[in-house]
């Protein structure tokens, strides 16, 4: 495949004094042009993608899950292009096969194209989720797809092609993995790989249930036995070793449908929560020195293994964002309905208080069964608002419960700048009055006009394209990470931006939500702020750098060294 243009010399052409940015976006459309807030753009995109989970009334397990998504610049020329995670086929389905994962380019305009075939990379894993990351250091991002049986490492050759390199990696684990991420734990310049495994799940494993009236149902997770996660070192040289055991990680007990790595005790490196279907959650503190990989068990202290009232809860997507603005990094977890989505504020040191009732995220998320879900600006008025995608297990569910429905509207809650959240009304857009058995959730400015769009991935239906349409009183600040080494994307940084008197942070991360990669240019809005006076750059291995003055409106790239050192 012949290799496109990449934009990313022009970007670093741009660089003055450890800042370039990108022109300002075009103009917004007038506000009377069409609906305001998210729409789903799906239909012109050129995104036909439509999801198999192999359903045949057997009531597979496996089946319920769906799978995540993937936004991310695969051919550097310095937009989004897509990832869309397959299930694929089960015994006693019809379908005609084969089912593969799907990537499809960013042609502009919010238009895409699918070159899965050209390529090479489509994924033949009954899949969960995606992570876009660069593993081996070269400046091109990669493709590793996890789910049911073997996971997939797919190396992008720069040339439009991927090749699948799972084997020569030593990433041999066929187990049921519900979540993944890659993040530098040690210290020492490139990414590691997490997996959080599920349950212990195959076909041959199969067994059904009764819910009544329904005679046949899916099972609990209960009813199956938890799967041991696993933490990959990366040694440089493209292979990985099984450190799980060295490193601490020793809990089995856990069903992982979630993952996100985080400095929650600002100490310098990045520490692991998973979320738990139905079993305690984790957060492992990262007590490694530089170069080394180890962990303690802190759940319990950090409060975070149960709701407030001790109970475990059905968790699926997980965030951390600074919700408050005491910059300390709070988590939510989407969970079952009628259990209610948990938001645990960060008292600092890494002990946490979930709050979701008396800062409004219980209430509005009572009756949802939620999974993807992010914190964005969607207003851009210096506070991350909350975003959640939703939708039922069960097709038949409202023959035993009449208050669910298998298709679920997503939820916009906003935030009112102290941290707490009332559900959006009409500048929402019509995407929350839009139905679909919600899964995956990625964000990123696909269409480069300087808002953060959405890809939502579905369980058994289509994905969808969501444009942020609409004028936006609030200025915005776009910032892309470089870095020295094989982690040239930065991922584990944190950044701290200072605009109008008012300090807003935020970390360089891949993987959150539920199974989905995001854009790694990081969104900040500026309220009525025309600049940043300055912006402070901790990089992962620990030097600190400040930028700035940086003018809003713009993506600014941030290159680790041009900048002016800070204590």
């Amino acid at each position: 495949m012949r290799r496109r243009p990449s934009r990313i010399a022009a970007l670093l052409a741009a660089v003055t004094s450890g800042c370039g940015g990108e022109p300002s976006p075009p103009p917004r459309p007038p506000a009377d042009v069409g609906p305001a807030g998210f729409v789903d753009a799906t239909a012109a995109s050129g995104v036909d993608f439509r999801h198999v989970n192999g359903a045949s009334g057997e009531m597979y397990f496996v089946e319920t899950n769906g799978s995540g998504c993937g936004v991310f610049d695969y051919d550097n020329d310095g937009d989004l292009d897509l990832c869309l995670v397959q299930g694929g086929a089960l015994p006693g389905q019809r379908e005609p096969g084969p089912f593969t994962s799907r990537l499809y380019r960013n042609d502009g305009g919010l238009r895409f194209t699918d070159v899965t075939a050209a390529a090479g990379c489509g994924a033949t894993v009954y899949g969960t989720g995606v992570l876009c990351g660069d593993h081996d250091g070269d400046g091109w991002r990669d493709l590793f797809f996890y789910g049911l049986g073997q996971a997939q490492l797919f190396r992008n050759r720069g040339d439009g092609t991927f090749a699948d390199v799972t084997a020569a990696a030593g990433l041999k684990d066929g187990r049921y993995a519900g979540t993944a991420l890659w993040a530098d734990f040690d210290r020492d310049g490139d990414l590691d790989l997490f997996v959080g495994n599920y349950v212990k799940w195959s076909v041959a494993l199969h067994r059904t249930c009764a819910l009544p009236p329904a005679e046949k149902s899916y099972c609990h997770p209960d009813v199956f036995e938890p799967e041991a996660d696993i933490l990959w070192r990366n040694d440089g040289d493209g292979t990985f070793t099984d450190v799980t055991a060295q490193a601490g990680l020793v809990r089995r007990d856990g069903k992982a449908l979630g993952s996100v790595a985080s400095d929650v005790d600002d100490d310098g490196d990045l520490d692991l929560f998973v979320a738990n279907d139905s079993t305690p959650n984790f957060l492992w503190r990262n007590d490694g020195a530089p170069g080394e990989l180890r962990f303690t068990d802190i759940s319990d202290a950090a409060a975070i293994a149960y709701d407030r009232d001790g109970r475990t809860q059905g968790c699926m997507g997980c965030d951390f964002a600074d919700i408050d603005g005491d910059l300390d990094f709070d988590l939510v977890v989407t969970n079952l309905a009628m259990e209610a989505n948990a938001l645990y504020v960060n008292q600092g040191g890494a002990r946490f208080d979930d709050q979701a009732a008396p800062r409004g995220v219980a209430r509005s998320s009572r009756i949802d069964f939620g999974w993807g879900v992010r914190f964005l600006d969607f207003d851009h008025d210096g506070d991350d608002d909350l975003l959640t995608i939703n939708g039922h297990l069960h097709a038949g569910v409202r023959t035993y419960d009449a208050s669910q429905e298998w298709a679920q509207a997503p939820k916009l809650l906003v935030n009112d700048g102290h941290g707490r959240f009332a559900a959006a009304g009409p500048e929402g857009g019509p995407l929350l009055q839009q139905k679909a058995v919600g899964r995956g959730l990625a964000v990123g400015d696909l269409d480069g006009d300087g808002d953060q769009d959405l890809l939502i991935s579905t369980n058994a239906d289509v994905a969808r394209v969501v444009e942020r349409r609409g004028p936006i009183a609030g200025h915005f600040l776009r910032l892309t990470l470089r870095g020295r080494g094989k982690n040239h994307d930065a991922i584990g940084a944190r950044v701290d931006v200072t605009a109008a008197g008012r300090t807003t942070r935020q970390e360089v991360r891949g993987a959150a939500s539920f199974a989905s990669w995001q854009e790694l240019t990081l969104h900040f809005g500026l309220a009525a702020a025309a600049r940043a006076e300055e912006v402070l750059v901790r990089w992962p291995e620990g030097m600190r750098e400040r930028f700035g003055p940086l003018a809003a409106g713009r993506n600014h790239v941030l290159l680790q060294g041009s900048g002016r050192p800070a204590e």
